[in-house]
């Protein structure tokens, strides 16, 4: 009988061992010494993390800030490829001999390809407190593009009987090339930007508040005449034209030249402010849409204590983004969730009304874009992209990552404002179509941003320099819709914006029920508030049968004064086209005519002349 004993030998490994591995300086030497001072990688069982690429974001599109050891373009000879030399030096702290078993370097993202090849000056047998050199030697191509001019190298070193250990570095083999900035990112960015920003240029309507604005005077003139009944009509938010766009080329000068001149200091304060702009905006684009389900959902609208159901979800929903941001270090998914809340909520707040007040508010901006990036090419040029993600990763730029990295550039990015102001003028042209009761003019702006985007990307690409995007986008807006409302002969109409606008509410309005009508501005925009005060007008006095026909008090017309001139030309061209038809005599009068138009514009707003069926045509 054989008795079979198995032995399991278990080769026990330590984790990595007490050593220091340092980089010296880049030979042949460069010219930029401060890229290349010596570095210290490993120390007291400690990385350093500029040395450890998982140490920052993997999610963030804040540039990775790795250790860099640059070559400067002269010191690239020849037609072949030019070596440079990084020694990497190793000391055993440790009271016993270790040996190097295993040392690897390859490009740490697959799209790139620098060779590096490892060359030991003695053997791997390191004796106590004792040091070894290994070169690392970097093969420079002379003629460099995006796959070789820049790499992130992985070095894989282990000692026997020890773990092995990881740590990253970059090499840039030309320091003055500027690689091609084009990815398809790029276009997926823009493109479904674009289509956000039409979406949340459809829903303009603000359901969050109420708000009108009452002052002592007017208090104290609603005491004197024993008014009771004030119909509060909804906020609809502020004019946008020159004064707002003053504002914000004052506050983007003060930004920009404080976080220039401050960086780290400035780049604290001006992210906290941002945060703060995020939770406001994000807790109000959530009411909205819960808002739009007010009547659906009802109990949205119940209060418990002080506030609606709604508002304390707009508040769980809105910190609970604003955590996941912060928690996990700026994520490009949740950060363009944070950029459409600050859309959608700002474009609601913000409207304009024509485009007379769109001309007002574009031009100085425009102007202080082309400013800023002329300053930009003078101070950072190139990488002007990249320092801003660097030191200012905020939701206030919508990012998408690159399919292939760049140095210092990992995501394809755009300001929100260049999505922002267009975001105005295609809420303006919503409602005008709205009116028209068609999509000419929002299809017509659409496209014209979509072009105007492509059309930035591509001169970036061709050219380095910090063009604004306001130049294109907005312009090429502008100019095809004023195209099509000239040759559908509609240019007076939306140049001034005098139309029924669905959403602010009817100008032309007119309640016959009023004796004095008062108007109270609520943040200088939206609908009339009207004081009701009922008096003893009754309807028998408003329309009364003469012995000429129907007389017409002149209250009906009270609120047709702003009805311009070319709806006058309508009204009378649409009878001279129906001279045929028995509708109206040749001896109707103006107020007759006035009638007309309050009957085909104002129809839904007026409720006597909806409640009270008249035979106009025995006038």
């Amino acid at each position: 009988m054989f008795n079979i004993i198995l032995f399991q030998i278990i080769i026990k490994t330590f984790a990595f061992p007490d050593v220091s591995l340092s980089f010296g300086s880049i030979t042949p030497k460069q010219k930029d010494p401060e890229e290349n001072l010596p570095q210290t990688i490993y120390q007291h069982n400690l990385i350093n993390k500029y040395f450890d690429y998982d140490q920052f974001p993997l999610f963030s599109c804040c540039p990775t800030n790795l250790t860099k050891y640059k070559v400067d373009s002269q010191s690239i000879h020849g037609h072949g490829k030019s070596k440079f030399i990084i020694p990497l030096t190793i000391t055993n702290n440790q009271n016993e001999t270790i040996i190097l078993r295993e040392l690897t370097i390859k490009d740490y993202l697959d799209y790139q390809d620098i060779s590096v090849a490892p060359k030991l000056s003695n053997f791997p047998i390191i004796q106590p407190h004792q040091s070894i050199v290994i070169d690392f030697i970097h093969s420079c191509e002379r003629q460099v593009k995006n796959s070789n001019y820049w790499s992130i190298q992985n070095v894989f070193i282990r000692f026997q009987d020890y773990q092995g250990f990881n740590f990253q570095y970059q090499f840039i083999c030309d320091s003055q090339y500027h690689p091609k900035r084009f990815d398809w990112s790029n276009i997926i960015l823009i493109t479904f930007d674009s289509i956000v920003i039409i979406i949340l240029a459809t829903f303009g309507k603000i359901y969050s508040f109420r708000v009108a604005f009452v002052t002592p005077a007017k208090r104290r003139q609603f005491q004197q005449q024993n008014i009771q009944n004030v119909d509060l009509s909804p906020f609809q938010g502020f004019y946008l034209y020159w004064p707002q766009a003053l504002g914000y080329m004052g506050f983007l000068l003060i930004a920009l030249f404080t976080s220039m001149i401050y960086q780290d200091k400035a780049e604290k304060i001006i992210k906290i402010f941002i945060y703060f702009i995020c939770g406001l905006t994000s807790f109000h684009f959530f009411n909205e849409i819960f808002g739009i389900f007010r009547n659906t959902f009802t109990f949205l609208a119940e209060k418990i204590f002080c506030l609606k159901i709604r508002d304390y979800l707009s508040i769980v929903l809105s910190t609970l983004l604003m955590f996941l941001y912060l928690y996990f270090e700026q994520p490009w998914f949740v950060s363009n969730l944070l950029s459409i809340c600050i859309l959608g909520s700002m474009i609601k707040l913000f409207k304009i009304t024509s485009l007379k007040h769109s001309l007002q508010f574009f031009i100085p901006i425009m102007i202080v874009d082309i400013f800023s990036s002329i300053y930009l090419s003078q101070t950072v040029r190139y990488e002007w992209d990249s320092v801003a993600l660097r030191y200012f990763n905020t939701p206030l730029s919508a990012q998408f990552p690159y399919f292939h990295q760049i140095y210092k550039k990992k995501c394809a990015w755009i300001s929100i404002f260049n999505l922002l102001f267009p975001g105005f003028f295609l809420g303006y042209v919503n409602r005008f179509d709205n009116h028209k009761q068609t999509y000419v003019y929002e299809i017509i702006a659409f496209f014209g941003l979509l072009f105007g985007l492509i059309l930035w990307v591509v001169i970036q690409f061709i050219f380095s320099f910090p063009l604004p995007t306001s130049i294109f986008t907005q312009i090429l807006m502008i100019l095809t819709t004023t195209l099509v409302a000239i040759q559908r002969n509609e240019f007076n109409i939306f140049y001034t914006g005098n139309f029924y606008d669905q959403i602010l509410m009817d100008p032309f309005k007119n309640d016959i029920l009023l004796q004095e009508p008062t108007t109270l501005e609520m943040f200088g925009l939206g609908n009339n508030t009207q004081v009701i005060k009922k008096d003893n007008i009754s309807q028998q006095d408003l329309i009364s049968r003469g012995d000429q026909g129907v007389v017409l008090n002149s209250q009906l017309f009270v609120g047709l004064t702003s009805i311009n001139r070319s709806l006058q030309q309508s009204v009378l061209q649409s009878n001279q086209q129906n001279h045929n038809h028995n509708y109206y005599d040749k001896s109707q009068t103006i107020q007759e005519l006035y009638l007309q138009s309050l009957i085909e514009w104002n129809q839904k707003e007026s409720q006597y002349v909806q409640s009270h069926s008249v035979d106009f045509q025995s006038i």
